[in-house]
């Protein structure tokens, strides 16, 4: 981190930007091949929040995240000034941060008219309807 950000000259200053995504004590100076793959999420998304991007474009970033990290990651997005894309299957995440919501299912991409709870509800009735629905059993007595 320290040689991509020439400009930040103090270790300590280093270690507060990464502390605050979750790195503390000796996981700020282990080698990043050492850390957990949620550790390395960490160090890209502090990292990257400080390349000060317009656009952000996030294909499935809870890959390896625990819930308090899937939360803090959700903080830093919502207070992201820019634009961003969220590709997630993360319905807790999707409904923390989302300000629109786009579909991609055959071969097109449809905005939903509600928030991601609606749309799960939605996918639930379509799968009930897609059921198939078995013969009753009768009985005779």
């Amino acid at each position: 981190m320290l040689r991509c950000y020439p400009d930040i000259k103090e270790k300590e200053e280093m270690r507060k930007i990464i502390g605050r995504y979750g790195l503390t004590g000796k996981q700020q100076v282990r080698p990043i091949r050492n850390l957990s793959d949620g550790q390395k999420c960490r160090v890209c998304f502090a990292w990257l929040a400080w390349q000060n991007p317009h656009m952000l474009f996030l294909d499935e970033p809870t890959n390896h995240l625990d819930i308090e990290t899937i939360d803090a990651l959700a903080d830093a997005i919502n207070d992201f000034e820019g634009g961003m894309m969220l590709v997630s299957h993360d319905f807790r995440l999707i409904q923390q941060v989302a300000q629109e919501i786009w579909v991609c299912e055959k071969k097109t991409i449809t905005k939903w008219p509600g928030d991601i709870l609606s749309y799960k509800e939605h996918l639930k009735a379509k799968l009930v309807d897609e059921e198939p629905q078995l013969p009753k059993k009768t009985h005779n007595l």
